[in-house]
């Protein structure tokens, strides 16, 4: 099969193109999971223990300091789980897909496909992680007795698709800055650590009262995604002003990634 390779347009993607190279990404995908649990001795149990051991640990937290979760009387373990899981959904997703390029920068020089495989490949990895991570959920929402309302099946995809978007964005963005100025890849551990502790991951944000503070919070598109699914959840309050400031900043931020990234596209067979 012969390979036209055409200069990037900004503004455009070949979907044929990406269509036609779809095994390329299953198999980028496949290896970076293979990769990523080949040296750990449980495998991939570790994408089940990870979220496991990180609601144990915000639990016995707890006991200690307190930790507002709202005026709901939601079982804690149910609260800080469903804000871990999709908080590692896309800090996982962001922290891979940024080294994305200049980690396969050994493929790039030799072989063409759509360069923007590399941190789509980095979310689906992080989604595989995901969903495994769900299979702790399900017993200890069956031990609380704590079931999901009717509209659980619409909200869990929508909120998977918001993650999936603001972090394809983010990470996008970050990957291609990273190809040209590798201190990228040690601002990015310390800005995710920043972002879940403004983020209403293991506590609530019900308390806050300050519109302007309010507004601040909303602009953080991990929070309406956080507040959606806990609305889907549990029946928990939605502000729904909130929820669109959110949506509109995840758009903001895919957009603007997906489009940094497509300028400097063809710049990282050079510099990567």
């Amino acid at each position: 099969m012969e390979i036209e390779i055409k200069p990037a347009k900004l503004f455009y993607y070949d979907f044929k193109e990406l269509y036609e190279f779809r095994d390329t990404l299953f198999f980028l995908t496949w290896k970076d999971i293979k990769i990523k649990y080949k040296q750990a001795a449980l495998g991939f149990l570790w994408a089940i223990l990870q979220p496991a051991l990180m609601m144990s640990v915000f639990i016995v937290f707890r006991k200690v300091i307190f930790i507002w979760t709202g005026e709901s009387d939601v079982p804690y373990p149910l609260f800080v789980l469903s804000g871990i899981l999709f908080w590692n959904l896309f800090s996982g997703a962001v922290t891979q897909s940024s080294n994305s390029i200049v980690n396969h920068a050994h493929i790039i020089k030799k072989i063409y496909f759509p360069r923007v495989f590399f941190p789509v490949s980095a979310v689906l990895v992080s989604l595989f992680d995901f969903f495994m991570g769900l299979i702790v959920y399900i017993p200890v929402m069956i031990y609380y007795k704590e079931y999901p309302s009717f509209w659980i099946i619409a909200i869990l995809p929508a909120c998977i698709v918001l993650t999936i978007l603001v972090a394809m964005g983010v990470g996008s963005f970050f990957s291609a800055l990273n190809v040209k100025y590798r201190d990228v890849k040690y601002i990015i551990p310390f800005a995710i650590q920043l972002l879940f502790f403004i983020s209403p991951v293991f506590y609530s944000h019900s308390f806050i009262t300050n519109k302007y503070l309010m507004l601040f919070y909303y602009v953080n598109p991990i929070t309406g995604i956080l507040e959606l699914i806990r609305f889907g959840l549990f029946g928990m309050p939605i502000n729904v002003y909130g929820l669109i400031i959110s949506c509109g900043s995840i758009l903001l931020s895919f957009i603007i990634g997906m489009l940094f990234f497509r300028r400097f596209e063809t710049t990282f067979a050079d510099i990567a």
